[in-house]
C-alpha cells in the first residue's frame, strides 16, 4: 500500500548544500604530524559526506512503493495518473547513485591513506567533492519527476481492506459531494459547476455495524471515450466497491438528460457489483416510480438510505465480496 507519510524530495543542490555542511561541523583537531591529521580530516568529511547523501536518497527509495508494494486499486490507480515505468526509472537512478557515491568515498578514502603529501590529499578531497556533487546534480530531473508524482500519490486514498466500501456514482453535479457530506465527516467542496471533483473523496459512515468507507467519485459522461477524471471513478467502482449508490437527478438541473443518465447506470449495474438506484433532488422534483427519493440539499430520505446501504452490507453476498 501507499505510505500515509511520503518523503518529501529535496532538489539536488539541496542534498548537496546539506552534504557539506554536515561535513564542515567536523571539530578541528591537534596532531603533530601535520600530513596525518589532513588525511584524517579528508576522510571524516568524505565519510560524511557519503552518510549525508545516501541517507537522503535511501529515504525516498524506501519511502515510495514498490509496484507489488500496491494493491490493485492503488496499482491501476498509479497506471493512470503517471508513467509507472519513469517512476520505477527514477528511483532505480537515486538507488544506482546512491551505490556510486559509495565506491566513490572508498576509492578516494583509499587514494588518500596512500597519499605521501598534504597537496595531494587536498586535491584528491577536491575531487571527490566535484565528483559527488556532479552524480547529485545528474539527479535533477528524476527528483523532478518524483515530485510530481508524489503530488499524485497522495490523491489515491488509502482503502482498508478490512471495511466494506461504498462507492457514490453519478453523473456531474446530481449531489455526490452533498451526500457524502451528509452521512459521513467529510467536507468536500460543493458548487453548482460540474467536475467540481476531480480526484476520490474517502468518508467514513458510522453505522450501527460498525465503519462503512464511503467514496466520492468524480462525475461520469454517458460517452465510450473518458478522460482521467470520469476513469478514476471508474476504477473506484470496479477495483474495490462492494455496493454502488448511483444517483439520477431527474430534475436535469444538473445539466444532462435522464435518458442519459439511466444509461450510464445501465453500464455501471452491469460492472456486476450491487446497486442502490437513487434520485436525488426530490425538493424539485419527485417522480413516481420504486426509486428511493432523497433530498441530499434538506436531508429528506437520508436516514432511509443509511438503513438500506447496512440492509446491503449485511448481506452474506456482500460481506463475502470485498471488491478490492
Amino acid at each position: 500500500m501507499i505510505p500515509s507519510r511520503l518523503p518529501g524530495i529535496p532538489r539536488s543542490q539541496e542534498i548537496i548544500d546539506r552534504a557539506f555542511r554536515q561535513s564542515n561541523r567536523i571539530q578541528d583537531f591537534y596532531k603533530k604530524d601535520y600530513l596525518e591529521k589532513d588525511k584524517i580530516k579528508s576522510i571524516q568529511k568524505i565519510q560524511v559526506i557519503e552518510a549525508v547523501a545516501r541517507a537522503t536518497l535511501k529515504r525516498i527509495v524506501q519511502g515510495y512503493p514498490q509496484n507489488n508494494d500496491l494493491t490493485d486499486f492503488e496499482r491501476n490507480m498509479a497506471y493512470l495518473l503517471f508513467d509507472f515505468e519513469s517512476y520505477e526509472r527514477s528511483l532505480r537512478r537515486l538507488k544506482w547513485t546512491m551505490n556510486k557515491i559509495s565506491e566513490l568515498a572508498t576509492e578516494y578514502i583509499r587514494k588518500i591513506k596512500s597519499a605521501s603529501e598534504v597537496d595531494k590529499v587536498d586535491t584528491l578531497r577536491k575531487a571527490f567533492y566535484g565528483r559527488f556533487s556532479s552524480y547529485i546534480e545528474d539527479l535533477e530531473d528524476y527528483l523532478d519527476d518524483l515530485r510530481e508524482i508524489r503530488l499524485l500519490l497522495r490523491e489515491i486514498p488509502y482503502i482498508d481492506e478490512k471495511l466494506p466500501v461504498v462507492v457514490i456514482a453519478g453523473f456531474p453535479n446530481v449531489g455526490k459531494s452533498m451526500l457524502i457530506s451528509k452521512i459521513t465527516h467529510l467536507k468536500p467542496e460543493i458548487a453548482s459547476y460540474p467536475f467540481t471533483t476531480k480526484k476520490i473523496n474517502l468518508g467514513i459512515l458510522e453505522g450501527k455495524l460498525g465503519k462503512i468507507q464511503v467514496l466520492d467519485v468524480p462525475g461520469i459522461l454517458n460517452r465510450k471515450k473518458r478522460n482521467v477524471i470520469e476513469r478514476k471513478a471508474l476504477i473506484a467502482i470496479e477495483k474495490v466497491a462492494n455496493l454502488v449508490i448511483f444517483i439520477i437527478d431527474p430534475s436535469e438541473t444538473c445539466g444532462y438528460p435522464v435518458d442519459e443518465q439511466e444509461k450510464l447506470l445501465s453500464e455501471i449495474k452491469a460492472i456486476g457489483k450491487r446497486v442502490i438506484e437513487v434520485e436525488n433532488k426530490s425538493d424539485i422534483l419527485k417522480r413516481n416510480n420504486e426509486r428511493l427519493k432523497i433530498s441530499a440539499l434538506t436531508g429528506e430520505g437520508i436516514d432511509r438510505l443509511i438503513n438500506l446501504v447496512e440492509d446491503e452490507i449485511n448481506d452474506r453476498e456482500i460481506k463475502g465480496n470485498s471488491g478490492i
